[in-house]
């Protein structure tokens, strides 16, 4: 695992067994396991990229050497130079040549607002509700066993994250919560597999959810709704969980439609 990475995570106060141990920090083994299917520099640098978008590799935070991340990922040698050239050209890395020299994080959004909703008024009616759809389903899968298998570090930093939605300094900050707060709900749950395809979502899609923070009454109610999914958790009120998790995906859904409608609407002027 990054060394480096581990210290943005601590694992929750509260074990109980060994099994809840070995679950602790699902995102961790998620984000960083081997590639699997295609290994080329796209897969690695949608990885990398959402690492990076999402917090878990911090700004200015020194990449292990090429060696020991390729053999991590497992992937060639040559894919991961491609993958890190790509995302130097995005001002998301920088390499320093010399003694004590590496690949560091220089964290920048490179979604452009412009370019985000192109891609959004390309995406079909149908194809954007099943997106819907199967992230509803994993966030109330989740709530459901987080409200059963949570710890109080769980809770807490979900409440910070919930928090931090509608207090960022900027709209990158407010997605980035959001974003953590959904994987953060996959940990609590303790599932590996679904911390995996909760974050495979966001390799794909961190530039559509990005979108939605754009609008203060979306972000206010994000940050009602998982505050309350928050204290659902904390009543161990699974049921509740689970229905706020599934609505909120839904909200979500309503608001980008109703945005896509009105980009189109705008493009045909």
């Amino acid at each position: 695992m990054l060394r480096d990475a581990a210290r943005l995570r601590r694992p929750p106060e509260e074990v109980a067994t060994r099994s809840s141990e070995q679950h602790a920090v699902p995102w961790h083994s998620a984000m960083f396991s081997p590639i699997s299917g295609l290994s080329g520099a796209a897969s690695i640098v949608a990885r990398l990229r959402t690492a990076i978008d999402l917090g878990f590799l911090e700004d200015g935070e020194l990449l292990p050497k090429e060696a020991a991340l390729a053999g991590q990922l497992r992937v060639s040698a040559f894919s991961l130079r491609e993958a890190l050239a790509e995302l130097r050209a995005e001002g998301l890395v920088e390499t320093r040549p010399g003694r004590g020299g590496g690949t560091v994080v220089r964290r920048r959004s490179t979604a452009v607002h412009q370019n985000a909703l192109r891609l959004l008024c390309n995406m079909s009616s149908v194809s954007l509700r099943d997106l819907a759809d199967w992230r509803g389903m994993l966030l109330s899968e989740c709530a459901g066993l987080a409200a059963r298998r949570s710890s109080s570090a769980n809770r807490r930093r979900l409440l910070d994250y919930a928090r931090s939605i509608n207090s960022g300094q900027t709209l990158s900050d407010a997605s980035r919560a959001h974003a953590r707060f959904d994987v953060e709900l996959a940990s609590a749950a303790q599932s590996v597999r679904l911390s995996a395809a909760l974050l495979e979502i966001y390799e794909k899609y961190t530039w559509l959810f990005g979108l939605a923070h754009e609008d203060g009454a979306y972000r206010a109610e994000a940050q009602r709704t998982l505050q309350r999914i928050t204290e659902a958790l904390e009543a161990r009120d699974e049921q509740e969980a689970t229905s706020l998790a599934r609505g909120h995906a839904s909200q979500t859904f309503d608001y980008l439609v109703r945005l896509r409608l009105q980009a189109i609407a705008e493009q045909a002027v």
